[in-house]
């Protein structure tokens, strides 16, 4: 396989998979990397929404015209040039059910290695949607050299994404990222740390304005609070790929720091637009 490949995939509730795929994979490409951003999400892709990305191709032609049978060739006919280092993959236009079941976790996974084939792509970023026992997600986690947890910045959200990473299988490497923090939540990273029981590989903060901006340019978001979030992201996981040495999974909390004073979870409940939220 020749491009770095990773996989970004989410919990229960939304947590922001897509957003956060959409951000590192346009934060990459500014840098200068050829990057291949593909729409995998079964539950039916958003990414096209994000980026100009023409409708008529993607990965529905492409499941629909091989049969399964997915080369490079095939691969790179029906994704999208946005820019000059970035190439998209528009996913499905409706949910997979609705498909008759086009996208199994053997084709997903024929399509990724297809695609890390590719001269000009340096590293594939996947939106793999949901991750569940036997999803796409999880069967790609497996040939993944980097997993990317997306995980929602509330105490539902954690334990969503801990039971998720509880679930996944043993992929080489599986770290969590914190999407849509808020300034006044910022104090509470420790406590999602503690709900997950693993450290934070990143946080990306809500900044709606300045990601649509970068939404209707096609860029990545360059500047601000949301563009430095990115940017220190994509170089903590490129270093994080580099490394041989790098643990397996995210780094696991000490007994101590993982679990409250009482044992029972985060001391108190976090802020959520406003509300406290157990």
């Amino acid at each position: 396989m020749g491009a770095r490949l990773i996989v970004v995939t989410g919990g229960k509730g939304g947590p922001g998979a897509t957003t956060l795929a959409v951000g590192l994979a346009g934060t990459l490409a500014a840098d200068g990397r050829g990057v291949l951003l593909a729409d995998l999400d079964p539950a039916g892709g958003d990414v096209a929404a994000h980026l100009p990305a023409e409708p008529h191709r993607g990965l529905l032609p492409l499941l629909s015209l091989t049969g399964g049978s997915v080369g490079a060739e095939e691969v790179a006919a029906e994704s999208v040039a946005v820019g000059e280092h970035l190439w998209v993959l528009p996913g499905l236009p409706r949910p997979d059910t609705a498909n008759g079941g086009l996208l199994s976790a053997a084709g997903a996974r024929a399509v990724v290695l297809a695609a890390c084939q590719l001269p000009e792509v340096e590293v594939a970023v996947v939106d793999a949607g949901r991750l569940l026992p036997g999803s796409v997600g999880a069967s790609l986690l497996e040939v993944a050299e980097l997993g990317v947890l997306a995980v929602r910045p509330d105490y539902l959200g954690a334990l969503a994404a801990r039971r998720a990473m509880d679930a996944a299988p043993r992929a080489r490497r599986l770290v969590p990222v914190a999407v849509g923090v808020r300034r006044r939540w910022l104090g509470d990273i420790a406590e999602l740390e503690q709900v997950l029981g693993h450290r934070l590989a990143g946080t990306v903060p809500a900044r709606a304005r300045a990601a649509r901006r970068a939404v209707e340019a096609g860029v990545a978001p360059a500047r601000g609070r949301l563009g430095r979030a990115y940017t220190r992201l994509a170089r903590s996981l490129l270093t994080t790929l580099s490394a041989d040495d790098a643990p397996l999974n995210a780094a696991p909390l000490a007994p101590s720091v993982a679990t409250a004073e009482n044992g029972s979870g985060p001391s108190r409940p976090f802020q959520v637009d406003g509300r406290w939220d157990r």
